[in-house]
This record gives C-alpha cells, structure tokens and sequence, in this order.
C-alpha cells in the first residue's frame, strides 16, 4: 500500500548542461513535464546551470523532486531514486551548477532554511562530451520512464491523474487541467 501525503507547492528541478551530451538529461525530462503540467500548480523549472538561483524553489515548496544525470559505473540509461539524504546521491553528475552539485545545492537550501521533502532521480549517462542537446540512445530511452516515475510520485503527493486513449507514438499526450489545487491529467487529446 502507498502512502498518501497531500501538499500544496511541488517543484520538479530538471538540472544538467544540455551542451554536454547526456549531462542534459534532467533537463530533457523537465522540458516533457513542462508542457504536459503547463497549467497546473506544478512548478517545473528547468534549472540547467542556473547554480544558487536556485535554492529559492528550495524555500518556496513543500516537495522537490530533481532530476539529474547520474555517474555511478552503472549501465547507460540505468535509472536511481534517492531521497536526499541517502548516500548515493554523492553519484550525481551535475557539477555543472557553477562548480556545485545537487548535494551541495541541497545542503545550501537546507542551511539557507529551506526543508522540503526532496526527492532525486538521476540517469545513469553514456556519452558527456561536448555536442548540441543529443541524448545517447539509452538515456534518450529513459526519458519517457523517468517522466512516468515523476508523474507518479506527484500522484503519491495528492495529484490526480486520468488517463484515457492512447497518444502519439505510445507515449503519453495528456491536457492539463487545474482541479481544485491538484494536478489533473487527462491521456488522449492535445488541447488543454
């Protein structure tokens, strides 16, 4: 059985250097939340390099969930969950935060006063070379699993989602709704 915790102000974090390859994958994944939670009280944000600026999303919610390109020695695409203070998170990749990484984004947060429940899933990479925004096929392959992941996780914080038909391709077109303070995603047409 789930547990069930209502909250009011979510922030999904897609961070990652989008020039580097694979590095921009939690940024990829936030870009597909985007336009799929446009109009609801999700506040997805597509942190990329934006460093301290950070940490007011940190202050400003009651959840944060990151997303981030991870370098554990694990296959490419692989996919980890970490809730902020495990010690895995140290594998996060996202040094490109002007020299910090998630870890010490959260610590900063947290010594700044802010104390959401933060959450982190991060994306095993392949390939961070220097290149325009091209994911290597299994971290391109995770993308869509990791914006599942996402969307369950803000069912588990009181979201409601509905699905109905199919969308484009086996992938999800949802419209967004805003229902009473909650998300409200319905599968199968592309109007909102």
């Amino acid at each position: 059985m789930s547990s069930f915790k209502q909250v009011d102000r979510i922030t999904v974090l897609g961070v990652g250097n989008t020039l580097m390859g694979d590095d921009g994958v939690g940024v990829a994944v936030a870009r597909e939340l985007v336009s799929e939670l446009e109009d609801s009280p999700v506040n997805v944000v597509l942190g990329e390099t934006a460093g301290m600026g950070l940490i007011r999303h940190f202050r400003e919610s009651d959840v944060v969930i990151v997303i981030d390109a991870v370098a554990a020695e694990a296959e490419a695409g692989s996919i980890f969950r970490f809730n902020a203070d495990e010690a895995g998170i140290v594998h996060l990749r996202s040094n490109n935060i002007h020299g910090m990484g998630v870890p010490h984004l959260i610590s900063n947060a947290r010594l700044a006063g802010a104390d959401p429940e933060v959450i982190v899933y991060g994306i095993q990479v392949g390939d961070v070379r220097p290149r325009d925004e091209i994911l290597t096929g299994p971290v391109a392959a995770a993308v869509p699993r990791v914006r599942k992941l996402v969307i369950d996780e803000l069912v588990r914080f009181g979201a409601t989602v509905r699905y109905r038909g199919a969308g484009k391709q086996g992938m999800s077109s949802l419209t967004r709704t805003n229902y009473s303070g909650k998300v409200h995603l319905t599968k199968g047409s592309s109007q909102p």
